[in-house]
Formats: C-alpha cells, sequence, structure tokens
C-alpha cells in the first residue's frame, strides 16, 4: 500500500499564524521607559563608552541610543569587536563611540545588550516567538550566539509550554533554534511541527532565510517518511497476533492440537468442532483498531500526532475467552503485550529531528548532544 498521507507534499501549505503571546509590558522590558525616550538613551551600563543607535523601541518609532560596554561587545562579538578596533577612534564616557544598528530590530538588540552584559534582572520572564526568532538573528548576525544562546533557554521553554490556547509559532521558534544552536528545544519543536502539521503541510521558509534553515525542509520530509514507515512497522506488531489465528497452521478442533483430526463417528462423519475462539478475538481487536483510526492507513487521520495519540489512549476492549482450549493462541494476551510494546516504544522514540544530524546533513556519526537511537553500522 503506498504512502498515501505523505503523496500531497507538494500541496498548499497553511498560513501560518502569529504568536498570539503578547509583548511584556513596555515598562517592564525598559524600566524607565518614558524618560529614556525624553533623554533619547537607555542606559544598559551607565559607564558605557558606546551608544549602538536604532530607529525605534518597544513599538515606539524614534531614534533612540543604547550605551553599553566597548569591552563587553568586544568579549562577546567579534563582528563588533571589528567594527570598534579603528585605532584612530578613541571612545569614552563622555564621548562615546556611535554603532548603527538602526537596520536591526530595536527590542532584540536590547535583549541581546542586556544578555551580554549580565543585565539579567532587566530580562522578561516571557518574550514572543517573533521577538526570540529576531535576537536569534541578531546573535547570528553579530557572531554572539555563544554569549546569547543559553539565556535564551527558559524563553524557549515558556514558549513549548505555552497554553494551548496561546498560538505559538513553531516555525519561527524552530528556525530560532538553529540560529541559537540550541539543541533540546530544536528536537521539540520539530517534533510538534512533525505531530502536528498535516502530511500534505510543508515548512515554509523565508526568502532571506540563512543556508542551513534551508536545508530543513527537505530533511523533515524524510524524517516524516521514516516516522511512517516506523509507525507501519509497530502495526504489523499489533497484526501479527491477530492474524496468525486466520492462517491454515493454526486451524484446530476444539481441544485437539493443530493438524490433528477427531475420531470419525459411526456415520462416518468427523466428531467434534472447529475451535473460532482465536479468530473471534482478532476480529474484534482489528475491528477497535479501525474505530480508533489507527489501522488501516486509509482511515488515519490528517496528522501523525492524532494517531499516535489514539494508539496512547487505546484501551484493551472487555473480551470473554474462556471457552478456549488449550490449543488456541491466547491472541488476547499476545495482543495486549504487542499494544504495551507499541506504546513503549513510542514514550522512548525521538519524533523529531536532532540538531547535530541535521547540521551534519542527516546523520551525525559523532555524540550527539540530544540522546537518541542510532542505526548501527
Amino acid at each position: 500500500m503506498s504512502l498515501g498521507p505523505d503523496q500531497d507534499e507538494d500541496g498548499p501549505s497553511p498560513k501560518r499564524h502569529r504568536s498570539s503571546l503578547k509583548n511584556a509590558d513596555h515598562e517592564h522590558v525598559v524600566p524607565g521607559l518614558a524618560d529614556a525616550m525624553a533623554e533619547n538613551t537607555v542606559n544598559v551600563v551607565l559607564d558605557g563608552d558606546v551608544l549602538i543607535d536604532l530607529n525605534g523601541l518597544a513599538g515606539m518609532q524614534q531614534s533612540i541610543a543604547l550605551r553599553v560596554s566597548s569591552h563587553v561587545l568586544c568579549m562577546s562579538s567579534s563582528v563588533f569587536k571589528i567594527r570598534l578596533a579603528d585605532p584612530l577612534s578613541s571612545h569614552n564616557t563622555s564621548d562615546p563611540a556611535h554603532l548603527d544598528a538602526k537596520e536591526d530590530d530595536g527590542d532584540a538588540m536590547l535583549l541581546l545588550c542586556n544578555i551580554i552584559h549580565l543585565r539579567n534582572d532587566k530580562l522578561p520572564s516571557r518574550i514572543p516567538t517573533e521577538t526570540l526568532h529576531h535576537l536569534a538573528v541578531l546573535a547570528e548576525k553579530y557572531a554572539c550566539t555563544v554569549a546569547v544562546g543559553r539565556a535564551t533557554v527558559g524563553w524557549f521553554d515558556k514558549l513549548y509550554h505555552a497554553p494551548s490556547q496561546e498560538y505559538v509559532d513553531v516555525c519561527r521558534a524552530i528556525e530560532a533554534a538553529i540560529l541559537l544552536d540550541e539543541p533540546m528545544f530544536f528536537t521539540r519543536f520539530t517534533e510538534r511541527w512533525l505531530l502536528q502539521e498535516p502530511f500534505g503541510g510543508k515548512f515554509n521558509v523565508p526568502p532571506n532565510a540563512d543556508a542551513r534553515t534551508k536545508m530543513l525542509p527537505p530533511q523533515l520530509v524524510q524524517r516524516r517518511q521514516a516516522l511512517i514507515y516506523a509507525f507501519r512497522g509497530d502495526l504489523d506488531l499489533l497484526l501479527e497476533p491477530c492474524s496468525v489465528v486466520f492462517s491454515k497452521s493454526a486451524e484446530h478442533y476444539i481441544d485437539y492440537a493443530p493438524g490433528m483430526v477427531p475420531e470419525p463417528e459411526d456415520d462416518g462423519r468427523i466428531g467434534g468442532s472447529m475451535c473460532h475462539v482465536d479468530q473471534t478475538a482478532a476480529m474484534l481487536f482489528l475491528g477497535i483498531l479501525r474505530d480508533e483510526r489507527i489501522w488501516p492507513a486509509t482511515v488515519w487521520p490528517p496528522s501523525l500526532g492524532e494517531i499516535v495519540d489514539a494508539v496512547k489512549m487505546f484501551r484493551m476492549p472487555d473480551h470473554d475467552d474462556c471457552d478456549k482450549c488449550e490449543f488456541c493462541e491466547d491472541t488476547q494476551i499476545k495482543f495486549r503485550d504487542a499494544m504495551k510494546m507499541v506504546k513503549s516504544m513510542h514514550g522512548t522514540r525521538m519524533w523529531g529531528v536532532c540538531l547535530d544530524c541535521f547540521k551534519a546533513g542527516g546523520f551525525n556519526a559523532g555524540e550527539c548532544r540530544y540522546e537518541h537511537a542510532k542505526p548501527k553500522g
């Protein structure tokens, strides 16, 4: 049977939504914002000797500068170090140097500067996906992902565990995880995308995305195909105890081993009856799998996550097999054990993509930062 759900890979992609998480209160993000805007300067550090010029901050469009330390900028970013390395330029607190960052997102630049200056008291508890993505773009642009990355883990976590009614732009979160080299949440958000996105959905990459992000869509398609293939293998485990009872080798008369025939009656007819206990159980379980849209593939729901959830929530139906004989296959027990095995495998399976394997082009032969099973050899 063909992989029907994935034949639509070139179909239309659903629209991407903006995060419903609201920007933090401006006064909380920039304490004393009104006074700072009036003076056209936000002091990240009071004795800073560099002013980073911006076109706006916290939704207010006007020229404003961030007062920062050249020493911190040079330690955190090789790009800033080069831009501040002009031997003819001198700068100090009273005559600060200027760096033009008017093309950059102001809120993201403020977050970046507060992080590298260790101003943790100025960082909001949560930020929207869009702002996190802007911060990741700046960290990549100014080569300071090492200095910035760890500080963003809490924001990634808040987005990942956001209430269901608050939509989070998963695509933007994945892109941010790539840029910030965040392995755990890259795997978690790619898992969410693979499980929740309809089978025909595609991962849209912005035209100005970096080369690594542009490599992601084909790898996500490949990963989806691998997960579907693995899930079909899981179904084989469930179908095996149900299908074997319909084979010739399992046919038997009540209380007679397969292949044995009861003694004929006086009229020459074979005595005894065929045992159908296993077949009755098998038909029950196959019917339940279809009702729950787990099997066959023709009844699958539109996303992989719905199928996985159906397996997770599956409950064994009541079935009375008290009439079974000693030569029955114990279909109920074998099916129950197979279902337990499949649920256990689903609990440990990596449904997302490993960032280290992704960067290696699909498979990283070395040790990955996100622990997962790898093919042998």
